[in-house]
């Protein structure tokens, strides 16, 4: 009897644990996948955006859900992406996002775009893409401007060195289209993988609507100008020029290659000529250095060099090697330079190929 109780207490902890088994798995397996994010509901209100004079107020709303952060951007007609700064706040099992933007009459017409983006776990995402339109009415008394002919140069320009921008600013008076004076025009950079333009300077036209500015170049980016308007005129945009900022070269020693000879001289043609040489640098006095030298070759009455083979000179500097003469040519050594010393080129050595 003792023996049966047992084996009976044991056959049903054994069918109690093949009954959770399932359950424990299926519970293991939710808690180890995460929702996927995703991202809707996006509204535009007011969709048409209508300025007649005043600035006008829009706010953009989406949720999302699975989402740890979200982005929102949104782009004029022809324009960048900007991003627009997103505030969370409940919406039952959701997050409801909130943005909003004041266009003016400055603002560019047309469809503009907009882009909700929802951030998940191990780099999922889900985005909404969308259009909203925006419809400046200015009064039909209001000027038209333009800015013309912008430049940001020199391109490329080396950090540190001086980079200039002009424009020139033109309105479309009574007798046409001509240069605005006396008007302010404002300069705007953004930085290479930046959202964000910066005023970093202005200037006032001159009496044909020329306007420069100029400083020190410190990053890559985009320039473009800005006018923002007056009272019966409005603003413009020029268009923008990009200006990729150089990193300094670093400051390198001075190199010569010196004593260069090729021998013999003459040469029967097809044998070998010896040439030596020897490679210094400045290091506070001339010394030899070690490094990979060109050996070069320029028929006569050619005006083109062309590469022979490479040999490397020793401890001392010193030069040696050997290549099989065909025709009469001037002869040298080449030094290309590496990132501490400058490159050079010994002086030329001719030599007279003769046949049997």
């Amino acid at each position: 009897m003792l023996q049966r109780t047992r084996a009976a207490v044991a056959l049903t902890v054994g069918v109690g644990a093949l009954a959770l088994a399932p359950s424990a798995m299926a519970a293991t397996t939710v808690a180890a996948v995460a929702a996927d994010p995703v991202v809707a509901s996006v509204k535009v209100d007011p969709n048409p955006i209508v300025v007649t004079g005043s600035p006008v107020g829009a706010e953009f709303t989406f949720t999302t859900s699975g989402a740890g952060k979200v982005d929102f951007k949104i782009k004029a007609p022809g324009g960048d992406w900007t991003s627009l700064e997103v505030k969370p706040s409940p919406h039952g099992l959701e997050s409801k996002w909130t943005a909003t933007k004041t266009f003016d009459v400055r603002s560019r017409e047309g469809q503009w775009s907009y882009l909700a983006v929802a951030h998940g776990e191990d780099g999922k995402e889900d985005r909404s893409y969308g259009r909203f339109a925006v419809d400046v009415r200015r009064h039909h008394h209001d000027l038209d401007t333009r800015i013309a002919e912008f430049n940001a140069w020199p391109e490329p320009v080396r950090k540190g060195g001086r980079l200039n921008v002009n424009g020139r600013l033109l309105v479309d008076g009574r007798h046409g289209w001509h240069g605005y004076a006396d008007r302010t025009v404002d300069i705007l950079f953004r930085a290479d993988g930046s959202s964000r333009w910066e005023k970093v300077g202005s200037d006032r036209t001159d009496r044909y609507g020329r306007f420069s500015e100029s400083g020190t170049a410190e990053r890559s980016g985009t320039w473009r100008a800005v006018f923002d308007g007056g009272r019966g005129v409005e603003g413009a945009y020029s268009g923008t020029d990009h200006v990729r900022v150089l990193e300094p070269e670093p400051e390198r020693g001075a190199s010569r290659v010196i004593q260069f000879n090729a021998s013999p001289e003459p040469v029967r043609h097809g044998r070998y000529l010896s040439f030596t040489g020897r490679l210094q640098i400045d290091d506070s006095g001339w010394e030899g250095y070690r490094a990979k030298v060109g050996l070069y070759f320029k028929p006569a009455g050619s005006s083109k060099w062309s590469h022979v083979r490479n040999t490397w000179s020793n401890g001392s500097g010193r030069l040696y090697t050997k290549a099989k003469a065909y025709r009469s040519g001037h002869w040298k050594f080449v030094f290309a330079g590496d990132d501490d010393f400058r490159p050079d080129s010994s002086g030329s050595d001719y030599v007279r190929v003769i046949r049997h």
